[in-house]
């Protein structure tokens, strides 16, 4: 017979090597907009490996520029993370996304803000989970208003771009601001101009076609290229500038800031100045964009049980709720109790950009939500700047585009 002690000890390194055995490193690729958000991220994976000490994390930050070249890199080698954060699914990773219809459950995603749910739906698949939702608008220096006195409309007013643009640059002439008006360089960014004359690329409605009136959108294209050159800084808009939209701002150099609500956490913390979100200028219609980052697995992974696990803890209310007020954005999950950010300015501002999304047309949703949009992006970007730089035509510009959704519509049938 052993000794007791030989059985005890035998019987503590069986169960060290089960729990090692149940242990699950998780691959996970993010993106984050400097050191502090990166801080915040992994607070929050070592706040989950707390509560579940069997599951840790291998944290891979890629620049947000570089996913779509880091999921090419996967697909290519098949050899996928366990976990990423996205804003869109790309048609190159898609066959490898675990269907959350089948991990989860089909109810699940009736949880979430639906025009950015139905992004996250491939077909009968729910191949991402809504993680958070972005607004796009308008900020304003309110210092630099009241030192001009200049008045800012009520949000129930608000303004249109032929009022506010003349408003802007009195306020900077008034005040002593460096600039009008900055515009973070983006494709998504723009479009939301050409959504507010009512223009969209896709129906709002299957089957998908491509409903683009190009005379209009290449008048609004115009538009935009006319106040890129009268009240942005020379040459932010065909990259022969290095100057950064939200560092001009932040340090109170411009009057008015195009981005969006994932900038709210930052300017609560490091703007010297008074400053709030909107009202947003329309055109024919009020209109943001609906956004945000989604939280993908991949149906590779040799710990998909514990990947599912972790998406369904921070898309629940409760962490819906942290992470918002941690990140400063708006909850994608319906059922996230009241949110107190913490910051007066920020808490409004969150309220006001989530109006601003409410109200939109449902094409801002319905554009985001085809998955044959995440093939035009490019396309989009690339002849706006040109445009702006004087390389093409408004016209040009625009007929790239509609080539571009005429190609996704057709390679999707």
């Amino acid at each position: 017979m052993k000794p007791l002690k030989t059985i005890v000890m035998a019987a503590a390194a069986t169960g060290f090597m089960l729990t090692s055995a149940m242990a699950s490193e998780l691959k996970m690729v993010w993106y984050v907009d400097g050191d502090e958000q990166e801080a915040n991220v992994r607070a929050l994976l070592e706040q989950y490996t707390q509560s579940h000490p069997e599951t840790t994390f291998d944290l891979q930050i890629t620049p947000y520029d570089g996913m779509i070249q880091k999921f090419q890199q996967f697909a290519a080698s098949g050899m996928m993370p366990d976990l990423s954060l996205t804003s869109s699914m790309e048609p190159v990773i898609r066959p490898f996304l675990a269907d959350l219809n089948k991990e989860i459950g089909p109810d699940w995603i009736k949880d979430f803000v639906k025009g950015w749910a139905d992004g996250a739906k491939l077909g009968d698949k729910v191949i991402a989970a809504p993680l958070q939702v972005t607004s796009t608008g308008i900020f304003l220096n309110v210092d630099a208003f009241k030192k001009a006195g200049v008045a800012i409309p009520d949000p129930a007013t608000g303004w249109t771009w032929e009022e506010f643009l003349p408003k802007i640059k009195e306020v900077a002439e008034k005040s002593g601001t460096r600039y009008p008006l900055v515009w973070d360089v983006s494709a998504s960014r723009w479009i939301v101009h050409e959504y507010q004359y009512g223009n969209h690329i896709f129906s709002e409605q299957e089957p998908v076609k491509v409903v683009m009136d190009e005379a209009a959108w290449t008048k609004t294209l115009d538009k935009f290229v006319d106040l890129s050159k009268s009240s942005m800084p020379p040459g932010l808009w065909t990259g022969a500038s290095s100057d950064n939209p939200k560092e001009l701002f932040a340090a109170g150099q411009a009057v008015a800031y195009m981005s969006g609500s994932w900038q709210i956490a930052g300017l609560a913390k490091n703007a010297g100045f008074a400053w709030q979100a909107g009202p947003t200028p329309r055109g024919t219609v009020a209109s943001s964009i609906y956004g945000g980052d989604y939280l993908v697995a991949f149906n590779t992974s040799q710990h998909l049980p514990e990947a599912v696990a972790f998406i369904k803890w921070v898309t629940s209310p409760e962490i819906q709720a942290q992470y918002a007020k941690t990140f400063g954005m708006i909850p994608a999950n319906l059922k996230t109790p009241a949110i107190e950010y913490g910051n007066p300015a920020a808490t409004d501002a969150v309220k006001s950009m989530q109006n601003e999304l409410n109200v939109s047309p449902a094409y801002a949703a319905t554009d985001q939500a085809w998955p044959q949009m995440q093939s035009v992006w490019g396309t989009v970007k690339t002849a706006v700047t040109q445009t702006v730089a004087g390389q093409i035509s408004s016209a040009e510009a625009i007929a790239q585009i509609k080539k571009a959704a005429d190609d996704a519509v057709e390679a999707s049938k």
